[in-house]
């Protein structure tokens, strides 16, 4: 029974992600995979992906991805890159990984870890990575291609890479009404403490009269 996968695939040099996606269309070609979307993507070093190249349809070529989820892509691939290229994705990056594991629940010990942050930590500034949206009879015929060009393989099934985009747009709801009732508290507060100030002030000068 084939799986339906996002794979994200690190390299050290950038052109081999780009053969890395002209292989994979190849092997879809031939009927060995069936690959829906393919993209190469780049971490700035202030952090944003940038798509280097993808399906004309789904990636615009060249376009930032930042906050918003799936902003200027489509399909799965958009949303991952979305939710990667964004705030969330660099904290997810560093040593806030562990964010959402108790948001999802997943079904085996390897997978205990984020699906996310392990592919956002996998994209590293500076680094170049191929994420295609494929379904595989077998891993053996990705991983292998992958690893022949010196990429690094990082595979999740498509059901819990949308389990964690819904549970990181929940999160990301909940931080934001959050941090708002801190300010309205917090603005609260000092609107008590300058209308104490005026009230001392007024009786300072009563009782000076």
């Amino acid at each position: 029974m084939a799986d339906e996968n996002v794979v994200l695939v690190s390299f050290e040099e950038e052109s081999n992600a780009y053969q890395a996606a002209s292989v994979l269309k190849e092997a879809s070609a031939q009927g060995r995979i069936d690959l829906q979307a393919v993209a190469v993507v780049q971490r700035m070093e202030d952090g944003t992906l940038r798509v280097k190249e993808g399906d004309a349809d789904d990636f615009p070529v060249a376009t930032w991805v930042s906050g918003a989820v799936g902003a200027g892509t489509g399909g799965i691939i958009g949303l991952t890159l979305g939710t990667l290229g964004g705030p969330l994705g660099l904290l997810l990056g560093g040593a806030g990984g562990a964010l959402l594991g108790s948001l999802v629940d997943l079904d085996t010990a390897e997978e205990a870890e984020s699906v996310l942050a392990t592919m956002a930590r996998a994209v590293e500034p500076g680094k170049t990575a191929l994420i295609a949206h494929v379904t595989e009879p077998a891993v053996e015929v990705v991983d292998g291609e992958m690893e022949r060009l010196g990429g690094e393989v990082v595979r999740r099934p498509v059901a819990d890479v949308e389990a964690e985009i819904v549970a990181a747009e929940d999160a990301a709801m909940v931080a934001e009404e959050e941090a708002r009732r801190m300010l309205r508290e917090e603005r609260s507060a000092e609107r008590k403490e300058k209308v104490q100030q005026k009230i001392d002030e007024l009786k300072a000068k009563l009782g000076g009269s």
